[in-house]
């Protein structure tokens, strides 16, 4: 069992952090930045973690400006600001900060940072292991369409991991569903 959730683990890990610096949707948040259009800080903070031709990235100043917009109570800086406490980005590797910060946004309809809480549940990483938690935070992902955690949902019905029973039939079911999930989620970048 522990072969499969590892065997399981590090390719969804790999392939969420990926995806972590442009959840589902991202692309489609707000207008193109310009000079004359002032940037929101959470905006400003994605700019700041890609950089671009013309300014290298500046992973100081996205943490500052997510801290700032997460503590004001915004759900996808507080999700970029987890993101940058669990992979240790300007700031010390913290992961029960990373999960504190994921869990704000989860609970706010994040999918992106439920999908890496149930992550953290399932690793034990910053939180208590829990697989029941990991699993309730994959659904309501899943249920919002998030590919990674359709995907993911598919997988531990297929294999009765991360606290699903086995069950072949509805796998096949998911896997029907995180294929259309990932292809909507291309779609919109």
């Amino acid at each position: 069992m522990k072969t499969v959730r590892r065997a399981f683990i590090v390719p969804v890990i790999l392939a969420a952090l990926a995806a972590s610096l442009a959840p589902a949707g991202a692309a489609s948040i707000g207008p193109p930045l310009s000079r004359s259009t002032p940037a929101s800080p959470v905006e400003e903070g994605r700019q700041c973690l890609r950089g671009s031709d013309q300014t290298p990235a500046n992973l100081p100043r996205a943490f500052q400006l997510f801290s700032g917009a997460a503590q004001k109570g915004d759900p996808m800086a507080a999700y970029y600001l987890g993101m940058m406490y669990q992979n240790g980005m300007a700031v010390a590797r913290n992961m029960p900060a990373a999960a504190h910060w994921l869990q704000f946004a989860a609970n706010r309809e994040t999918p992106a940072a439920m999908f890496a809480l149930a992550k953290l549940y399932l690793a034990g990483d910053g939180v208590k292991r829990d697989e029941l938690a990991a699993r309730r935070w994959i659904e309501k992902a899943a249920d919002l369409d998030y590919p990674e955690a359709v995907m993911a949902m598919a997988i531990g019905l297929r294999d009765g991991s991360m606290g699903f029973e086995r069950n072949e039939a509805l796998a096949e079911t998911q896997m029907r569903f995180a294929n259309r999930a990932l292809k909507l989620a291309g779609a919109s970048r």
